[in-house]
């Protein structure tokens, strides 16, 4: 049996990668460095996925090696270097933690199986994580090493699209290993990046060049996704389902969906229509209720989500760069700067940074956005005055009467 290695046991190791594998006939084994998990998942052996809809639910149990811990370098290092292949889904922030590890699981590999190649799932939402994860591991290797290491592992970039709350003890029903998730199971990476076999994983869409399927998550999805939770957060919402149902909100959504969308279009080839039918996918599924998705959850770690290369400063440059010019995606990027988690340790200060700097400023240093940025200034106006999503979307139609649409 071969064996599938997920570094990261949290909402997306256990609920979407997985049982991917495991599913596909694969032993699995988890690296952690949350005790609980580590001590139950060795215990139990399996762990329950429970999936949700607004129709109901079903659960299913995924069997398991058990679980490595991640602060025992020796260890990790034993389980990456016997493994087949292996996922990273840490968190872009949590690569460095994780680096080192995976450098010594590829020495050890390497001293036992010389050039036997390994492929690295890269699961995390970040535009060229190959290259930074690359780079991070790269620091503890040796030259010979360093060239070893390229031609024999594959950093596959990886679009994950299955949606995954941040599960309250309610939802656990006394089990902290169990994971609700919904029902999308497709799993699209970057064909070209691996160096051994394409495993036999039927929801395992290998794609090239992925450059559009990157762009698609993060410009489309991602970016959707959180400008319903920052136009939600002005309006009180605390679920995004909540937002959803509010008409102003989720037409706002949709119509910036739309413009990267048609950038993905005029850029990659791609038919429009296939485009607007995974709008109204993800859409639909947003207001899965049974979810339970926060807008904290999905709005927080604003200032890498407004980042130059993020959903909103990102998608407006690629939409520039791509003949289409933006009216609604600044409006979520707006909404973003006066986005204050309720119940979190994020302070992100941008309020007061508005106040003392002033627009311009805030939005050079934190999205890397200069020159003419009145459509922003005139919707962070409006917001700090008290507009509702209704009042916004009419603005948004003041400077685009008719939204652009595929034909």
């Amino acid at each position: 049996m071969k064996t599938f290695v997920q570094y990261g046991a949290g909402n997306i190791g256990r609920g979407f990668l997985g049982p991917l594998f495991s599913k596909a006939g694969y032993r699995l084994v988890f690296i952690d460095v949350n005790k609980v998990f580590i001590d139950e998942l060795n215990k139990k052996k399996r762990y329950p996925v429970r999936v949700v809809s607004n129709g109901g639910a079903r659960e299913e149990w995924v069997k398991t090696a058990g679980c490595a811990d991640g602060n025992d370098m020796g260890k990790a290092a034993e389980t990456i270097a016997g493994c087949d292949i292996m996922a990273t889904a840490v968190g872009v922030s949590a690569l460095p933690k994780i680096a080192r590890n995976i450098a010594e699981g590829f020495k050890l590999r390497n001293l036992k199986n010389p050039g036997r190649p390994l492929d690295i799932l890269v699961c995390e939402n970040l535009i060229d994580v190959d290259k930074r994860l690359f780079q991070l591991v790269a620091e503890w290797l040796d030259a010979e090493e360093k060239e070893m290491f390229s031609r024999t592992v594959g950093l596959v970039e990886a679009s994950v699209g299955r949606m995954v709350p941040v599960m309250t003890e309610e939802m656990k029903e006394g089990n902290p290993l169990r994971v609700c998730v919904e029902s999308y199971c497709e799993l699209p990476v970057d064909k070209a990046a691996f160096r051994g076999e394409l495993p036999a994983v039927t929801e395992l869409k290998p794609f090239s060049p992925f450059e559009y399927y990157i762009n698609r998550k993060l410009f489309v999805h991602n970016m959707g996704h959180t400008l319903i939770a920052y136009l939600g957060n002005l309006t009180g919402c605390r679920y995004i389902w909540q937002a959803v149902e509010i008409p102003a909100i989720k037409q706002t959504a949709r119509r910036a969906m739309n413009e990267s969308a048609r950038a993905l279009a005029a850029k990659f080839s791609v038919p429009g229509r296939e485009l607007e039918e995974h709008i109204g996918d993800l859409l639909e599924r947003f207001a899965n209720k049974a979810l339970g998705d926060t807008v904290e959850r999905v709005g927080r770690d604003v200032l890498r989500k407004l980042a130059a290369n993020d959903r909103f400063a990102g998608a407006i440059t690629f939409c520039r760069e791509n003949g289409v010019n933006p009216v609604y995606i600044p409006a979520g990027l707006a909404a973003g700067l006066l986005f204050e988690p309720g119940n979190s340790f994020e302070n992100t200060g941008l309020k007061e940074r508005l106040k003392v700097a002033g627009p311009d400023a805030v939005l050079k240093e934190t999205c890397g956005l200069e020159g003419d940025n009145g459509l922003i200034k005139r919707y962070l106006s409006a917001m700090l005055n008290g507009a509702n999503p209704e009042d916004i979307l009419n603005l948004a139609e003041s400077f685009q009467e008719t939204a652009e649409v595929f034909s």
